[in-house]
């Protein structure tokens, strides 16, 4: 679980931002009518509440998310029930970065050797 995109706030969100994310969700999901996902928004908030603990959930998961990176890409993309999705600007933002790198490799020439 990725508590950024559950929050849908971005890496360098700060404190207030967490918090009115955290009080919004709790408003489109009561623990009465969704529990799973008030549980999973509950342990989301608490992973990130502080500066400190965003900087110490980044230290200890973000090794693990960039080694399974395309399982990470498809539970991003199987988020429920938001219009917008979580986190797009991120998400559009890295995309735009691989496809740059992409287009780097392939238009970097290849050192030739020299004919005998």
């Amino acid at each position: 679980m990725n508590p950024f995109l559950v929050l849908d706030v971005p890496a360098d969100t700060t404190d207030d931002q967490v918090r009115a994310s955290y009080q919004n969700l709790l408003r489109r999901y009561p623990p009465e009518h969704h529990p799973e996902r008030f549980q999973l928004i509950q342990e989301a908030y608490q992973s990130l509440r502080t500066a400190r603990d965003r900087t110490n959930w980044r230290l200890l998961h973000l090794r693990d998310e960039k080694d399974d990176l395309i399982e990470a890409l498809a539970a991003f993309a199987c988020l429920p029930g938001r219009r917008k999705p979580p986190g797009a600007a991120p998400f559009r933002d890295f995309l735009r970065g691989c496809a740059t790198a992409a287009i780097r490799a392939h238009t970097t020439p290849t050192p030739s050797k020299p004919p005998r």
